[in-house]
């Protein structure tokens, strides 16, 4: 699934954590966070720190992969992208 925005990520979020029958409180609970802060998450995603995220990935059993878009226009030295990599938001 490609996720191009913060409501789509929480979207998804969402629904795996309905899908497993969790509440947000018990998600909540698994990785110290309260229930209105994975509630706050999930309907106002871009005002939230990527820590809140995280929590909510652990609990969730899911990771975050991050890849180019275009790979073959990006150019790698090892882990780090070169200076004439370019930026390009979806959002």
């Amino acid at each position: 699934m490609k996720i191009t925005d913060p409501k789509s990520l929480s979207n998804y979020i969402r629904d795996k954590r309905r899908t497993r029958g969790l509440s947000q409180a018990k998600v909540g609970d698994l990785v110290g966070l309260r229930q209105g802060t994975v509630s706050k998450f999930e309907s106002m995603p871009e005002k939230m720190q990527l820590d809140t995220l995280f929590r909510l990935l652990s609990a969730l059993e899911l990771e975050l992969s991050v890849k180019p878009k275009n790979s073959n226009d990006l150019k790698t030295n090892s882990n780090s992208v070169l200076p004439d990599a370019k930026w390009s938001e979806d959002w």
